[in-house]
């Protein structure tokens, strides 16, 4: 069974901002250890960092500066 996915628009600073709340979820819950949790909050901040640094990658190569 293939899982559904959705498109969701954010700009760079909303992009920011979820990564900066998912470093919190993920320490803390290395603190409360739940490793489980963390290690799903740490692939989600990966992902997050990789849309950040194309979007970076995207504004360079169209000369723009944000």
């Amino acid at each position: 069974m293939q899982e559904s996915t959705a498109t969701i628009k954010l700009t760079k600073s909303e992009i920011e901002w979820n990564i900066i709340a998912l470093v919190w979820m993920e320490k803390s819950s290395e603190e409360f250890r739940r490793p489980h949790d963390a290690t799903m909050f740490g692939k989600l901040k990966k992902d997050f960092i990789k849309i950040k640094e194309d979007i970076i990658d995207g504004e360079k190569n169209h000369g723009i500066n944000n």
